[in-house]
């Protein structure tokens, strides 16, 4: 860390606003590198302000995704080259001892004769704000299931009055192979609207979990099993490996499943037909009792890593068919399992995702 006085710290009258400011303040460059932290900044972070200066903004909100109120998720400190004072942010804090605190942050421009500063605006909240933040959410996808249940219901009447009339169409056309063509083409359609219902009405359901001690070599065999033979095409051979010290588990089954049926699609969309995925378990130290971490990894061409902030959004998606729900409802079921989810470039090639699950108790 550097230990050069800023400019506003010489600075009377500016250092005696940030000073008398209530909530916790901290002033970076555009890229993002701490200047001034104020005392309440200094105790809500747990740092000392020489501890602070040089460093990144990083350390402070590590979290890649952020949500930013009222709109989608998307990056935080990418916002810091044109910031926009009306926005208000809801991040996750990190503390010097590593613990997270819940906070709602804005972003300011700031000019000084030292050049064009930002002036990070930090408040830090309680857990019941916390807790306020969640059940927001909560409503939030209440409103999304009770809106994709009502249409899915009043769609299937019509979905299958619409199969009923090409089955009829298409015993006048047994000899008409191209037009047959067409009606499974318009029979795969329909289907494929039915599915959407069911995928926006999966993801904004409830998760609750029923967690239990599982043989996990097993149980990823199962899931694997099972996935390939929903598929009526080749799939990509699955190369599963667990650690020795990780034959056992606590998880929910049904949604763990979920996520991984998720994370195989994926990787099976991106990987070359002739090269396998590969589906690791391996114990990890992250919490007093431990955890799991469960990774899949592909040998396709990887992602940009501009759009690593935007693929756990929403209804977000790369491919040209698709919800883009598959990892936004991955990342509700790690947060259930108050987990962890990563994605990352390989250095060998490829895309590999880390789950990383903690365990409340073990076999």
């Amino acid at each position: 860390m550097h230990t050069k006085t800023s400019p506003v710290r010489r600075n009377h009258l500016a250092n005696v606003l940030i000073e008398a400011s209530p909530v916790a303040i901290v002033l970076s460059t555009p890229n993002g590198t701490i200047e001034v932290v104020n005392r309440v900044a200094q105790t809500c972070f747990g740092y000392r302000e020489s501890e602070l200066a040089g460093a990144s903004l990083d350390l402070l909100f590590p979290d890649r995704e952020s949500r930013r109120i009222g709109t989608e998720q998307v990056h935080f400190l990418s916002h810091l080259r044109h910031p926009d004072p009306a926005t208000e942010w809801c991040l996750a804090g990190r503390r010097s001892d590593g613990s997270n605190f819940p906070a709602k942050v804005s972003l300011y421009p700031l000019a000084t004769t030292d050049g064009d500063k930002r002036l990070v605006n930090v408040v830090c909240l309680s857990e019941n704000d916390a807790c306020s933040e969640k059940h927001v959410q909560c409503e939030r996808l209440a409103a999304i299931l009770q809106m994709a249940s009502g249409l899915s219901h009043e769609s299937r009447n019509a979905l299958q009055r619409a199969e009923s009339c090409l089955d009829l169409l298409e015993l006048d056309l047994t000899d008409r192979t191209e037009l047959l063509g067409l009606t499974d083409r318009i029979r795969d359609s329909l289907h494929h609207i039915h599915k959407t219902y069911e995928e926006v009405r999966d993801y904004a359901a409830p998760i609750s979990l029923h967690r239990v001690d599982t043989n996990l070599p097993r149980f990823l065999q199962a899931v694997v099993d099972a996935w390939t033979a929903d598929r009526s095409c080749v799939v990509p051979e699955i190369r599963i490996r667990c650690d020795r010290q990780c034959e056992w588990g606590v998880l929910d089954e049904k949604s763990v499943g979920q996520l991984l049926n998720h994370l195989l699609d994926n990787a099976a969309a991106a990987s070359p037909p002739d090269q396998a995925i590969e589906l690791r378990c391996r114990r990890i130290v992250t919490t007093e009792s431990g955890g799991i971490e469960l990774s899949v990894r592909d040998y396709g061409s990887g992602f940009d890593e501009q759009l690593e902030r935007c693929l756990f959004e929403p209804f977000f998606t790369t491919k040209q068919h698709g919800t883009g729900l598959g990892l936004a409802v991955c990342r509700r079921i790690v947060d259930a399992h108050d987990g962890t989810i990563t994605l990352a470039n390989h250095p060998a090639g490829g895309a590999v995702v880390h789950v990383a699950l903690p365990q409340s108790r073990s076999r």
